[in-house]
């Protein structure tokens, strides 16, 4: 009886060894990155019809109006971002065609994408920056990559709605030569467990510096904390930080999802504040225009928040329009947001 016993408990040992042992060489696999590392932080040049940059460049006549566009395009899921339901190829495709059917008719000469995939399963493995750069005939993109994972086990259930292995990125695509690029890896989530950010997205500020005529413009666009507010307001304070690098020298546009409504009766102190009340920045939408529902941006079908923003710096730009780009509808969950400008 013993011996019995003896063998049995060798034998439920040695299983629940190998079972432990297959979790954590399953964690750290999935939690690992197979996306070259040294293309995280890219420059990528695409042929396109459109004038070369260079023949812009030489003119410094040609242009004096330029518009720039911030796009949260939830990696073209729609309104099925992060839900647990069957999709299929042809959802993306058509929220590719209507992204960027919406998009071309404003002739961007920037745009600062947020959550759009590389080579993803749960986008098809499409190289979605590609893909909206050729569609809008943008000839350079800045990437930074911001998730790379083997596996994503989320949504939870069922597990064949699993993200899989993910590459995602945020971009911004110019007509004009991006000079330099830096993508910054922001402040993550300190009361999250270890496990759950290993294998949670990075929040990350792209900045570049964009050769525009007869001068340098920096671009930057965010992508920030969402569902932590001690984070988000210290990645808020970061980004004012950074800003002052750049404020003395230099015309900035600061774009992005910035995860944050302004004050309401539910959110008296929201981190946006923080840009809004900064005195070298100025929303192109203006404060006074927040209580319309036109500046809204989320969700995209019944919009009730704005998350989406583009600042610049007043005293060497002049905004001379700006709209929220209904027309995308609901190739994301966001809707874009629009700002033409001068240099002053």
């Amino acid at each position: 009886m013993k011996r019995l016993l003896w063998k049995l408990l060798t034998i439920f040992g040695g299983t629940l060894a190998v079972l432990i042992l297959t979790v954590i060489i399953f964690y750290f696999w999935a939690s690992s990155g197979s996306y070259p590392q040294n293309k995280y932080d890219e420059i990528v040049k695409y042929n396109t019809s459109k004038t070369p940059t260079s023949q812009l460049n030489n003119n410094k006549d040609t242009k004096d109006v330029f518009t720039v566009v911030t796009y949260n395009i939830g990696y073209l899921s729609g309104l099925t971002n992060n839900l647990a339901v069957e999709t299929n190829q042809k959802l993306f495709d058509d929220n590719l065609k209507n992204a960027i059917a919406a998009l071309k008719p404003l002739n961007a000469d920037f745009i600062g994408l947020q959550e759009i995939d590389l080579a993803s399963k749960r986008s098809f493995k499409v190289n979605q920056v590609e893909k909206v750069a050729q569609g809008l005939s943008f000839p350079e993109a800045a990437i930074g990559v911001n998730w790379d994972k083997n596996y994503v086990a989320f949504p939870y259930f069922p597990i064949s709605a699993h993200f899989g292995r993910i590459v995602s990125s945020q971009a911004i695509l110019s007509r004009y030569p991006i000079e330099s690029h830096q993508r910054i890896v922001l402040e993550k989530v300190a009361d999250n467990p270890f496990y759950y950010n290993a294998f949670y997205i990075d929040r990350v500020a792209q900045v570049s510096k964009i050769k525009v005529q007869n001068r340098t413009l920096v671009l930057i666009n965010v992508h920030l904390e969402a569902f932590n507010k001690n984070t988000r307001l210290e990645q808020t304070k970061f980004i004012e930080n950074l800003l002052e690098k750049y404020i003395n020298d230099f015309p900035i546009l600061l774009v992005g999802d910035f995860n944050s409504t302004p004050a309401n009766n539910q959110e008296t102190e929201p981190t946006i504040n923080l840009l809004l009340n900064n005195p070298n920045l100025k929303s192109a939408t203006p404060q006074s225009s927040f209580n319309d529902p036109k500046v809204l941006t989320f969700p995209a079908d019944k919009p009730e928040a704005k998350l989406d923003y583009i600042f610049y710096t007043p005293k060497n730009i002049e905004v001379l329009e700006w709209q929220v780009v209904s027309e995308a509808k609901q190739a994301s969950d966001h809707l874009p947001v629009m700002m033409k400008f001068r240099f002053k």
